[in-house]
């Protein structure tokens, strides 16, 4: 185990920022830190750099299992890099990756030859070996946090510490990048946490991702088993758009108006109220009634444009609103027209009980 926190708890006055967090990743893994904005997932990790120590005595922090709770930042070899690049406009490309190692004593201060020899080589694994002259002002957004990656990488972290790195920059450069972050931890292996609130990025960077709510973790798991079994609601939520049914348990099944539907994973006890969760991809849509499996809807809205199709449509019984996703073939085939009824058939339900929020 190469990180590993237990019962980290911090409050900022009045504010709890962590109850009790535990978690432990393994040596060269990369896991994102996912949750909303006041989740905790920034105090946690500047809490492992050793920016902020926690408030109780039971706390502890662990690199390689070594307890570090109470070591100073720059006693631990954590390698940081944020939203904001922080990068020297004085200092050139080379320089800024440099300076980590030319700060270091005297007595632990590589030779300059060494010091040269390893940025050189930092700067071909970000493909930026020509840009060494250049100042941080004639660099793109995502050359200079491509520079700032770089930097923490150069002293050799034990554990590399990435706070929304990605956060200042345009959806197109983010896409890039993480796509880079990916390729570059499969050739370096440093151990690695990444503070997130973008779903898409954490499931398609990390190995394993830790979403946490209100200053606790909800769920641990690989990104497949995060999405495909979400363990609460708010989990299910907050992984994409998901539409929430009101229904009843009965006998291991949920019925959504006169629609009764496969529920194996069925939280509460029979005739309960419970929600239904499903995600708008796997909603089927027909003209005909499909036996039990399925209820009325009315059409209220088509949005047609690009690889997918969007449907805004009503229940007939409660009136409440849903959202169905078809690829563009379905739609076409479909040929669906505004104000129409049509019958709508669920898959991979998801069930909670009533009183288990989001």
């Amino acid at each position: 185990m190469s990180v590993e926190v237990r019962n980290l708890t911090k409050q900022f006055g009045r504010f709890p920022a962590l109850h009790g967090v535990s978690l432990k990743v393994e040596s060269g893994e990369l896991v994102a830190l996912l949750g909303p904005s006041g989740s905790g997932k920034t105090t946690l990790l500047r809490i492992i750099g050793g920016l902020e120590f926690p408030d109780s005595p039971d706390s502890r922090v662990f690199f390689y299992g070594e307890e570090v709770t109470h070591v100073p930042a720059h006693k631990r070899r954590a390698g940081f890099a944020f939203q904001h690049y922080a990068l020297f406009r004085h200092l050139n490309v080379f320089e800024n990756i440099a300076f980590g190692l030319r700060v270091l004593p005297f007595w632990s201060r590589p030779k300059e030859s060494v010091i040269r020899a390893r940025v050189e080589k930092l700067l071909k694994l970000i493909q930026l070996e020509t840009f060494g002259n250049r100042f941080p002002s004639q660099l793109s957004g995502g050359q200079r946090q491509r520079v700032a990656l770089a930097r923490a990488l150069a002293v050799e972290p034990r554990v590399l510490l990435l706070d929304e790195p990605f956060g200042a920059l345009d959806a197109k450069v983010r896409k890039e990048l993480r796509q880079w972050l990916r390729r570059l931890h499969q050739e370096i292996h440093v151990t690695t946490l990444f503070v997130t609130h973008d779903q898409e990025e954490a499931l398609e960077v990390s190995d394993r991702v830790a979403i946490l709510r209100e200053g606790r973790i909800e769920q641990v798991g690989t990104p497949q088993e995060i999405y495909d079994h979400p363990a609460t609601p708010f989990v299910y939520d907050f992984l994409g758009h998901v539409n929430v049914f009101a229904g009843r348990v009965r006998d291991g099944a949920v019925e959504i108006g006169e629609g009764r539907f496969a529920a194996p994973a069925t939280a509460g006890q029979t005739a309960a109220a419970a929600s239904a969760f499903v995600r708008p991809h796997d909603i089927r849509v027909t003209r005909q009634p499909g036996g039990p499996a399925a209820f009325a809807a009315r059409l209220k809205h088509c949005h047609a444009v690009g690889p997918f199709a969007r449907l805004e449509l009503e229940r007939l019984d409660t009136r409440e609103s849903f959202t169905v996703q078809l690829s563009q073939e379905q739609f076409q085939t479909l040929q669906p027209r505004p104000d129409e009824t049509v019958f709508v058939e669920l898959k991979n339900v998801k069930v909670f009980p009533e009183d288990y929020s989001i």
